[in-house]
């Protein structure tokens, strides 16, 4: 068989990693030259038709590899690393709300940012499986393995299993499909397991599509209305026989949805990069970093990554705030997280 690192896809393409002083000085010329457009009407899911949402999403995931590419030199946007962890936490909010657990979107930020202790609830674990794939390689055999270890399924996946599944489709979204319904099929039937094959069906995508990190996709649209189906409203699972197509039409719903989250991020991070050469605090510039590559960061994570005492984080985040460059995500007077 034929490991799922060697399926015949091209190679991710690999970003360029530029210093904050790069980053600073190039600011202004690459904040006038990457613009992202909306996207086009015609290519929003309008038509459950099979043939119709196969359309839709193949025309919206080249939109949105146009982003992923979207620098003159190919490399990916500054954002992508908050683009990929904010996908994770709705991917996370979805997942818990299958799961029957209680936390929203800002219980999970929270629990992920604020803990201290480094042990979560279940539904931070799913936040974290999240969080893990997305910011590791493409590089499926490893990625499959330590999303099935964070969910204790290693034991039953077989990812040389997945990869002869996922290497005969004809293409990315037949798949992404195949492996994720293989991938539910290897491990006991629960709401782990269809978590795991949402990830594998990520990871396979983007091995297919040549992206240097996997995007929570799949996750993001599985609660829309659209793929409920029958007088019970029941919802597609990986098991089931018309598995492909609800594949097809939740993947053209979250790419339009992460397409409408890159425009806003793009806007948001040129003006983070515009105001950056007029901090003056000494480890600004990895500050900018740090909030480029995350959902959401802390003052006193910032103070531990950039050694920088808690009052001169704080005082440097109010900065930021006050130049329009960052938002305050929690409403909160104490315990702030700041993001884009």
């Amino acid at each position: 068989m034929q490991s799922l690192d060697s399926m015949p896809a091209s190679a991710p393409a690999s970003p360029v990693k530029r210093t904050p002083r790069a980053r600073r000085i190039g600011a202004v010329s690459a904040t006038n030259t990457f613009e992202i457009q909306p996207l086009p009407r015609w290519v929003r899911p309008q038509n459950p038709d099979p043939g119709a949402a196969a359309f839709s999403a193949g025309a919206g995931l080249a939109l949105f590899d146009a982003i992923l590419r979207g620098r003159p030199d190919g490399a990916e946007p500054d954002f992508a690393g908050c683009l990929r962890q904010r996908l994770a936490l709705r991917a996370a909010e979805s997942c818990a709300t299958l799961s029957r657990l209680r936390e929203d979107a800002a219980a999970l930020r929270d629990a992920e940012h604020l803990s201290r202790s480094g042990e979560t609830s279940p539904a931070g674990r799913l936040h974290r499986v999240f969080r893990l794939y997305a910011s590791l390689p493409a590089r499926l055999d490893a990625a499959i393995l330590r999303a099935a270890e964070f969910l204790g399924l290693e034991e039953t996946i077989d990812a040389r299993a997945l990869a002869e599944v996922a290497i005969t489709a004809p293409d990315p979204l037949a798949a992404a499909a195949r492996a994720s319904a293989a991938a539910m099929k290897l491990c006991a039937p629960s709401t782990d397991a269809e978590v795991f094959a949402f990830v594998v069906a990520d990871l396979v995508l983007a091995n297919r599509l040549g992206w240097a990190r996997p995007v929570p996709l799949l996750a993001v649209a599985l609660l829309h209305p659209s793929l409920r189906r029958g007088a019970g409203g029941k919802r597609s699972r990986p098991s089931d026989a018309d598995w492909p197509a609800a594949v097809a039409v939740a993947y053209g719903f979250a790419v339009a949805e992460a397409h409408a989250l890159a425009v806003d991020l793009a806007r948001r991070a040129q003006k983070l990069l515009v105001v950056a050469p007029m901090l003056r605090a000494k480890g600004a510039g990895h500050v900018v970093d740090l909030l480029l590559a995350d959902d959401g960061v802390t003052p006193s994570a910032a103070a531990g990554r950039v050694k920088m005492s808690d009052r001169a984080a704080r005082r440097l985040f109010d900065r930021l705030v006050a130049l329009g460059a960052v938002r305050e995500l929690t409403g909160r007077e104490t315990f702030r997280i700041y993001g884009l």
